[in-house]
């Protein structure tokens, strides 16, 4: 071997690192279980990705992994000699071709006996030349002119089943090393790519140079995985030998039942991997509320001192000054929360780069610095002395801050070498209070050993529901989930207890916090356990939204065990020596649980609690797995490194990649960038495309290692090229640990990232200077006389000249964007930590006249909205300014002040004591001077459009909407504002790949977001409508979307769903030839309205007790009602209500007290409840509390000449109208259409509608969402016909008799209708429905004059949804004839109310804007 092998020495220290956490017996099982067994011979496996786990192995190896035969293990010792000597031959002289030629060939015999007769393939075994097809169907190549193509060497085949695909590969020092052929992947990434090219029929692949073996799974859809293992440490270490060769037998790649084959292991793995995932976020978060109740009790031992010098009072017992939100350390509550998770980040991030041995490795760092094995160390000492005599020490806190320390301003002594990291990660100044002293130089707070040892459990080891804890490799671990992990932790923080609180049973990591004075009173209310129990769990439902409590009959069951507990005095000494304060936990101790010393949480006032912030109710975090970033990255930034590209030309072989200047001058963004998951991708993908433009343009040093190749070009493109912003500055903290882990090199500081991501909110700033120099968020509307210009300021006008400050600041930031130099990093570091603060300084005044700006524009009163009120505040803001900065002496800023905290200071509680606007012009000048990002990604957070006021405020919502949209909507999710805020910011070749929940490409969201960004010259290049989110723990539906403001090729073909097509809408299907978007018809208002929205239980009744009251007292009639909702529609054979419910409609309080039985039914079951609501948002619930919250009037005018009217359920998936009595109420999940008619019933029913409500309605977890103004105000209807009446009754008449002769709803009869498993000639009655369709569908389509059409119906799926219908062909045909006639309509309308001087009514404008003046639109709109 060759001393000049680092890689196989990194991969040694991984193998004895492995070998000490799974222990030493190499080859015998030694007495460990099966599952030790298998975890010890993973751990000698050099993995990346999701790779094998212990539990899925352990379940189809009981007993371990069997061993290999005698005869094979003589196999291998014979033949390995061979290639020993050529290995040894080649790595003495790797120069020389004739050693390289003479390894090739003992290589290949090595392989072909491995493989035939160790391994067992024997002739499944066959090569590319034996099947040349293997070449074609595998073949996968770089793009660019002159493409690198790689196919493989052969395959394990089993007739025409490709069981796995070989590799085989000149001799490397490295499997994972990228090549210097031009194409920047390693081996194991081009066995991936073939493995996923289009034909491909396999997962699994080989990947050897005859020494290191890989193991490769790509599924075309789910993570790559690999696993490596040294062929040369077969003999020591047999039990990786023996699971390499079992793994890959015949058996478990063609043979046996596909739940036991390779791939379906690899799956099962996938999810235990997501497992581990969710369950460390659950233990660093019990982790975190660990050292925060540890520093809390440091910080009121030092309070108590403090009180105790300055008062002369020592006595015992003294409470510690739990009446202030201060401490004598200046600790304040948020501030210590912030301070526990960067110690927690430190801790990952040194267990990361310890294991992957880019830290010093020899004996003093590891004995005095290392973290990786304190684990071992503590554990041997709880063994050996008990963990409570820990609590004594707190060695391992001071070792933690002494490594910071070190990291941070660096070692350089003669024994040990640590450069200068930097960064904020390690700063000892950031938290002063961490690193306090006394006058003896003694820690003031610290952390002790035993809370350490727990605290690094929950990072070292998973404990998985039924599984034995297992040991964790960070090694194993992407930055991606290291990410997601520690974004669980931003929606907490800590608050000072005011008062003794109880930490409650609940699942772990979202149990409840509830006051110890709450549980007492509660228990004075209810004497029965189970009522008590009942009542807590109330509480907490309405205190604590976010937390989870076990069930009422769990939390009982604790009330009562708690007596029985036997350690319930120790349990609670430990938490008190107030015996007063004991006594009153003690009834309690069974539902308090315990923290993870085994303690019972309880914190004393004044102590700290950690509680949620207030957006964590709205909030909700899924792990974004390494390939969706990956996708998502891929397909925005291929058309900015390749020219021409895929923009240009579908001709891969045509793409002409960019130069290493152009990659490297490339901005790339995530404005809500989160832990830094999309970043961390683009960082990765820029970096392979620079390492390969350097190979092409020989910019090469000789000799450079391609792995020290691939960390420059990381190093060089985080400094250069990436950009972040985030509301939270903990999530950006997150982000810069994220891309220094991607970015990290053993002998260099942390990239220099302070520059690059930001805090602040990205929809809250200014983006054009424009608007700085004319005081106005529009600077069109600003008066050109101004009362302020920032040039005439006297002594400020130099901080307020925008062009001269932007210029030099920019200047700087130049300077800034380069990589840490190596040479002298201390220097470096140092220096543009000096120019990023003289930056800061730069800026702060023009920041403040920004920010100034925001909050005229979020003024309560006057708001955003363009006009002449808004042009007089700002005036007010000019004179302000004025007074701030005047011509002449010392300025007042009183007024500015006021602005500023008037605007800037959220209506509602947040997370934020005032928003931090970004000024993008002011904060990254170098990319909006070039017209903005070249590419945005990433993954915008949702909040429904109903919660933004809630829970940002009115004010900020009048923003969003005047601002940033321009226009007014109803019901528009936050993430349209960010996709507007993303495409503004785009340059004029920009391109933009983003993830959002489906609601995007629907309603109003679609509106504002998508359709002004289209209407406004985007493309939208590649979609997907509504995907699963691919992580097991996520129930939901994502979409994506990939576009540009450049032009794009008629050349370039679009992708939609993964199909080709010519062009893409905004509703991210495939458009069709007529372009636009739907009106509403005035023909069509007045038609459908949303039923009754009563809102509250208490209203409603059995239907027995309402026959019962009308039986005692006959006009109760009038008030009393059956019920109908969409599930009893959907579910009874005779579409009926279940239940029956009190409507007084508009009777005033003296009428509806005339139905004595009704209106005390109403006054006990209703009225309490109404009363607690608040009056002023929602008067008609308090003032006039028996009457529904919307009792629909209009609606109710409309059909009160109807006997019958037709309803459908607004969520189902069935979209069927059914004709039901107009004497009812009708619930407000149900569209009803004023309209009996037969004809009318047959249209509704008709595929040509439903196709129409499927592409412009919304959906709702698979299910369609019939939004009236949406879906049937823009619906051009045809003229009525004999033939339409005729087969509307009969659809009517014999589907009713089939429901109720059957027991069928609606739902369940449609399942079968469109159910193409149920063949026909199976089920007459479903025979009878599907012709009826059929003879329906053709009606409708005559009436439109359509008979040109092929109606010929089958089963085709749309959106998700399989249906008995038309082809895609005849739906896409009649979605645009329905548009073209919707759109002839409209304009005729339009121009038949010009002519006669009147509005047209019912049409919405092209941009999409409702009716001011609807009752109709007024009644659709659930506002609640």
């Amino acid at each position: 071997m060759s001393p000049r092998t680092p890689a196989l020495k990194a991969r040694t220290r991984g193998r004895n690192a492995g070998r000490g956490a799974a222990g030493t017996d190499r080859g015998a099982s030694g007495g460990r279980s099966p599952a030790q067994q298998h975890r010890a011979w993973l751990g000698l496996v050099d993995t990346e990705g999701p790779f094998l786990s212990v539990p899925v192995l352990t379940d189809l190896y009981p007993q371990g992994m069997p061993g290999l035969s005698r005869e094979r293990r003589e196999v291998l010792r014979a033949a390995k000699p061979a290639l020993d000597r050529a290995w040894d031959a080649w790595d003495a002289d790797r120069d020389s071709e004739a050693t390289l030629t003479f390894y090739r060939r003992a290589r290949d015999t090595w392989v072909g006996a491995v493989l035939t007769e160790v391994v067992g393939w024997g002739d499944f075994w066959v090569t590319a030349q034996d099947r040349p097809a293997l070449a074609e169907t595998y073949r996968a190549a770089s793009d660019g002119i002159q493409a690198v193509t790689v196919t493989p060497t052969g395959a394990l085949m089993r007739g025409e089943e490709v069981g796995a695909l070989v590799l085989v590969t000149d001799p490397a020092d490295s499997l994972r090393e990228v090549g210097q052929d031009g194409w920047a992947t390693s081996p194991i990434d081009r066995m991936a790519a073939m493995l996923r090219a289009p034909g491909s029929t396999c997962s699994i692949g080989v990947v050897t140079d005859g020494r290191w073996w890989a193991m490769v799974s790509a599924p075309r859809e789910g993570s790559a995985a690999s696993g490596v293992v040294d062929c040369q440490t077969w003999v020591e270490e047999p039990a990786t030998r023996d699971a390499f060769c079992e793994l890959l037998s015949v058996r478990r790649l063609v043979g046996g039942a596909s739940a036991q084959r390779l791939p379906r292991l690899f799956e099962d793995s996938v999810l235990a991997a997501e497992e581990v995932t969710e369950a460390l976020g659950t233990q660093v978060r019990s982790a975190v509320e660990l050292i925060v109740s540890a520093l809390s009790d440091a910080l009121l031992k030092v309070a108590e001192s403090e009180t105790s010098v300055s008062s002369g009072d020592s006595e015992p017992g003294n409470d510690p000054g739990g009446e202030t939100d201060s401490d004598p350390l200046g600790a304040e509550p948020r501030e210590v929360y912030e301070a526990v998770v960067t110690v927690m980040m430190r801790c990952v991030f040194l267990l990361f780069a310890e294991e992957r041995g880019l830290l010093p490795t020899d004996s003093l760092y590891t004995g005095g610095y290392g973290l990786a094995t304190v684990l071992d160390a503590l554990e041997a000492r709880a063994r050996d002395e008990g963990e409570e005599s820990m609590d004594g020490t707190s060695l391992t806190w001071h070792r933690l801050l002494a490594t910071s320390r070190a990291l941070h301003g660096g070692v350089n002594t003669e024994d040990m070498r640590i450069p200068a990291y930097g960064g904020s990660l390690f700063d000892p100044e950031r938290f002063p209070f961490l690193t306090a002293t006394d006058a003896s130089g003694t820690l003031l707070l610290t952390v002790s050993d035993r809370v350490m040892l727990h605290v690094l459990r929950s990072l070292q080891t998973a404990r998985l529901k039924g599984q034995e804890a297992r040991r964790l490799s960070f090694r194993d671990i992407d930055v991606e989930q290291i990410g997601y992990i520690y974004e669980g932790l931003l929606g907490y923080t800590c608050t000072r207890a005011k008062e003794t609180i109880l930490g409650l049973l609940g699942k772990e990591g979202e149990e409840p916090e509830v006051p110890l004075s709450v549980l007492n009173e509660l228990a004075e209310r209810y004497a029965e356990d189970a009522d008590l129990a009942g009542a807590i769990s109330a509480w907490i439902k309405e205190d604590q939204p976010g937390a989870k409590p076990p069930t009422c009959k769990t939390l009982a069951k604790a009330l009562v065990a708690g007596d029985t507990l036997p350690d319930v005095d120790r349990a609670l000494l430990a938490v008190t020596r107030d015996e007063t304060l004991r006594a009153d936990l003690r009834p309690w101790i069974g539902v308090i649980r315990r923290d993870l010393r085994g303690r019972p949480v309880v914190i004393q006032r004044g102590g700290l609690v950690v509680t949620e912030t207030p957006s964590r109710r709205n909030a909700g975090a899924h792990y974004t797995p390494r390939t969706l970033a990956e996708e998502v990255v891929r397909y925005a930034l291929d058309p900015l490194v390749y020219s021409p590209g895929p923009h240009e030309t579908d001709d891969r072989s045509q793409w002409q990649p960019v130069s290493s200047d152009r990659i490297l001058d490339l901005h790339v963004a995530d404005i809500a960038c989160g832990s830094g998951a999309f970043l961390v991708a683009a960082a990765r993908f820029l970096a392979r495309e620079l390492v390969e433009a350097w190979t092409r343009e020989g910019a090469l040093q000789q000799g450079t290692r391609p792995a020290d190749l691939e960390r420059q070009a990381l190093r060089k493109v985080v400094a250069r090229c990436l950009y972040g912003v985030d509301i939270n500055e903990m999530a950006v903290e997150m982000c810069k640990l994220s891309l220094w882990l991607v970015s990290l090199d053993k002998d260099k500081p942390f990239s220099f990232v302070d520059d690059k991501v930001f805090v602040g909110n990205s929809l809250l700033g200014l983006t054009d200077l424009r608007q700085l120099k004319a005081q106005h968020i529009d600077p069109v509307a600003a008066t050109t006389q101004r009362l302020f210009e920032l040039d005439r300021t006297g002594a400020y006008a130099e901080a307020l000249d925008v062009d001269t400050v932007v210029k030099r600041v920019t200047e700087r930031r130049q300077d800034l964007a380069s990589e840490v130099s190596g040479t002298d990093p201390a220097r470096s570091t140092t220096t543009k930590q000096r120019l990023q603060h003289k930056n800061e300084e730069d800026l702060k005044l023009l920041t403040r006249v920004a920010d100034a700006i925001v909050a005229v524009g979020l003024n309560l009163k006057t708001g955003a909205k363009p006009g002449k009120r808004l042009n007089e505040v700002y005036s007010d803001l000019a004179v302000a300014l004025g007074r701030a900065f005047p011509t002449e002496g010392t300025g007042d800023d009183s007024s500015l002040k006021a602005i500023l905290k008037s605007g800037l200071t959220p209506t509602v509680p947040t997370d934020y004591e005032r928003w931090h606007c970004l000024h993008w012009p002011l904060a990254m000048p170098e990319v909006m001077e070039r017209g903005g990002f070249d590419a945005i990604v990433g993954n915008p957070p949702f909040l429904g459009g109903k919660k933004i006021s809630g829970a940002m405020g009115a004010n900020l919502r009048g923003w969003l909407i005047n601002v940033l949209a321009g226009r007014p909507a109803d019901n528009v999710d936050l993430v349209a504002y960010f996709f507007l805020r993303a495409s503004s910011l785009l340059n004029e070749r920009g391109t933009l790949g983003l993830i959002a929940t489906n609601t995007v490409a629907q309603g109003d969201t679609r509106e504002v977001g998508l359709d002004q960004m289209v209407d406004s010259g985007f493309t939208i290049t590649r979609a997907v409508q509504s995907r699963s989110w691919p992580s097991q723990n996520a129930n939901l539906e994502f979409a994506a979307v990939w576009g540009t403001r450049n032009a794009v090729s008629s050349q370039a073909t679009m992708i939609c769903d993964d199909e080709s097509v010519p062009h893409i809408s905004s509703l991210l299907e495939p458009a069709g030839r007529v372009e636009g978007r739907p009106e509403r018809l005035a023909d069509n208002a007045r038609l459908a309205f949303i039923g009754c929205y009563v809102l509250g239980k208490g209203f409603v009744l059995d239907p027995e007790g309402a026959r019962g009251w009308i039986k005692e007292e006959p006009r109760n009639v009038e008030v009393l009602f059956p019920y109908l909702n969409g599930g009893d529609l959907n579910s009874r054979p005779d579409c009926s209500a279940s239940r029956w419910v009190v409507d007084f409609n508009e009777r005033s309080q003296e009428e509806a007290m005339r139905y004595e039985l009704p209106w005390r039914y109403l006054f006990n079951e209703v009225r309490l409840e109404r009363l607690s609501k608040n009056a002023e948002k929602y008067p008609r619930m308090v003032n006039e509390w028996w009457k529904f919250y919307n009792t629909r009037p209009a609606m109710r005018k409309a059909i009160a000449s109807l006997n019958e009217v037709l309803v459908v359920a607004q969520t189902s998936n069935t979209l069927m109208p059914a004709r039901v009595s107009a004497r009812q109420v009708l619930s407000h999940m149900l569209v009803v259409f004023a309209e009996e008619s037969f004809v009318f019933q047959a249209v509704l029913s008709s595929s040509i509608h439903q196709s129409w409500v499927v592409r412009y309605g919304a959906s709702m977890r698979g299910d369609s969402r019939y939004i009236p103004s949406d879906v049937f105000d823009t619906f051009p209807r045809p003229e009525p016909t004999p033939e339409l009446e005729a087969i509307g009754r009969t659809l009517d008449t014999e589907r009713r008799e089939i429901m109720l002769r059957r027991d069928l709803g609606l739902t369940k009869l449609y399942n079968l209708v469109n159910d193409p498993g149920l063949e026909a000639g199976t089920d007459p009655d479903v025979d009878r429905m599907r012709a009826i369709h059929v003879e329906l569908d053709a009606a409708v389509a005559a009436a439109y004059g359509w008979e040109d059409l092929d109606l010929t119906h089958g089963f085709h799926t749309y959106r998700k949804m399989t249906r008995w219908t038309l082809s895609p062909a005849t739906r896409a045909e009649i979605l645009d004839r329905l548009l073209e006639e919707n759109h002839r309509r409209a304009a005729a309308e339009a121009a038949a109310a010009a002519a006669s001087g009147q509005s047209a009514g019912g049409s919405r404008s092209r941009r999409g804007r409702k009716p001011a003046n609807s009752a109709q639109a007024q009644e659709a709109t659930l506002d609640i």
